[in-house]
Formats: C-alpha cells, sequence, structure tokens
C-alpha cells in the first residue's frame, strides 16, 4: 500500500513484494528515489524520513543521505538541517529558467542525419510524437488537471526529448541534462491547469514536420522558438490573471 498524504508518512510501498531484496549500490538508490520522485510514487512535499527509506530500499541509512544529498543539488529535494526532508514542492517560478536551459542544451545537440534526423530514426521519432496526442487531448479536456493528468503528458513529451536527443552525447552534458530535465518533469507535472497545452502542441508539431523533413535546421527553430516564448513571458512584471506560462 502507498500513502500519498502531504507531510505525513513517507509514501513508499510496504508490500514486501515490492522492498528491493539486495543490497544497492548508492548509485542504484539514487536512480530508485529519482525514478520514485518523477513518476509521482513520492508525491511533492513528502516528508523522506531515513527509517522509511531503509525500510523500503533495504539499505543502510549512508547510502541514502548521499542520495539525498545528490537529489537536493538537482531540485527534486529540499531540505533543512536536523528538521526535515522532503520531496520539493511545487515552485512554478523556477521553470522558466529551466525551460530555457534545456532548450541551450537541446538545439545543439540537433545535427543533419544524425540522431532523432537519422533515416532510420525517423519513423519511430515520428510514432513517439504522434503518441502525444491522446494525453495532450485528455489534458485540454479536464477542466481542473490534476498532477496525474499533467504527468501522463509530460511523461510522453519527454519520452519524445529522450529521442530527439539521442544517445551520443558527451558525459559532461548527460550529466547537466539528466539533471535539469528531472526537475523540469517534476516541476512541469504540478503546474495543473497553468500547464500551457497550445505551446505544447505547437513545438511537437514543429518537431515532427522537422523530422519528417530531415531539417536540422527547423528543429532547432522550434527549440530556439520554445525557448523565445518562456522568456518572453518571464522577462517582465506579469499579471496574475496571465501568468507566463499560459498563451
Amino acid at each position: 500500500m502507498v500513502h500519498h498524504t502531504r507531510g505525513g508518512a513517507v509514501p513508499v510501498p510496504h508490500d514486501r513484494q515490492t522492498v528491493i531484496a539486495r543490497r544497492l549500490h548508492k548509485d542504484d538508490v539514487h536512480e530508485t528515489l529519482l525514478a520514485a520522485i518523477v513518476a509521482g510514487v513520492l508525491p511533492e512535499g513528502s516528508r523522506l524520513r531515513d527509517s522509511d527509506l531503509e525500510s523500503w530500499l533495504g539499505v543502510s541509512r549512508t547510502p541514502i543521505r548521499a542520495a539525498l544529498v545528490r537529489l537536493e543539488h538537482i531540485g527534486l529535494v529540499e531540505a533543512v538541517p536536523q528538521c526535515w526532508t522532503r520531496v520539493a514542492v511545487a515552485r512554478p517560478d523556477v521553470v522558466p529558467a529551466l525551460v530555457v536551459a534545456l532548450c541551450a542544451l537541446w538545439r545543439d545537440l540537433v545535427v543533419e542525419g544524425q540522431g532523432a534526423l537519422a533515416p532510420e530514426a525517423a519513423g519511430g521519432v515520428r510514432r513517439a510524437l504522434a503518441r502525444c496526442a491522446a494525453p495532450l487531448d485528455a489534458y485540454r479536456a479536464d477542466p481542473a488537471p490534476d498532477a496525474d493528468r499533467c504527468r501522463a503528458l509530460v511523461d510522453q513529451v519527454f519520452a519524445c526529448v529522450a529521442l530527439l536527443r539521442g544517445g551520443d552525447v558527451p558525459d559532461v552534458v548527460r550529466g547537466a541534462l539528466d539533471g535539469l530535465e528531472s526537475r523540469l518533469r517534476h516541476q512541469a507535472a504540478l503546474l495543473g491547469r497553468h500547464l500551457d497545452a497550445d505551446l505544447v502542441g505547437a513545438v511537437l508539431d514543429e518537431a515532427d514536420a522537422a523530422v519528417a523533413a530531415g531539417d536540422a535546421l527547423r528543429l532547432r527553430g522550434a527549440v530556439d522558438e520554445l525557448a523565445r516564448r518562456t522568456a518572453s513571458r518571464c522577462s517582465g512584471p506579469t499579471p496574475a490573471s496571465d501568468p507566463w506560462w499560459r498563451s
């Protein structure tokens, strides 16, 4: 059973079948906790107590604390020393900077004839982009989309991002991408009705057209447009009735 009480006991699985049987390496602990946060298994604001995590993961406190420090560094965990550690809460003000920073990295990974633009990869990339239609339509049709609805859309979009960026990424860039993308996935899923579905749809359509044509310049243009529209909405005072992330 998983409990989702914000601020209460950490919502880790208590079914023994879900407890990891082997002693995890510290990197495995980090990846397990990161995946649980991004997937919403550990919801925003959930307190992360060492004893609960030890019971869930079957490891000692040392790799757990090391993993939590790493997650705090990339913004998925928040902590007050000697008081509490919790999953990061919604902070929509950080989303613009994350989007712009990622766009700067993504555009430089677009290479003519390589990665997503390689002829043999185009079909799979376009099928992944097409799979965004269902969660996008479901989000638009929901007058009050919750985190699960948003996450379904965000997860599918990032499945496309993984294909678009390709696998031939320098380690130093991959590290930066992984941290920024994980934080953006977590925060974007918490935007609720304020996620800009029209902008997401427009960028996905342009990316699909670029992949179909094998056009690196057009794909970089789609990324640049996402960065431009995001930056333009956070460059000055924004009325409360028209937040930056909506058209």
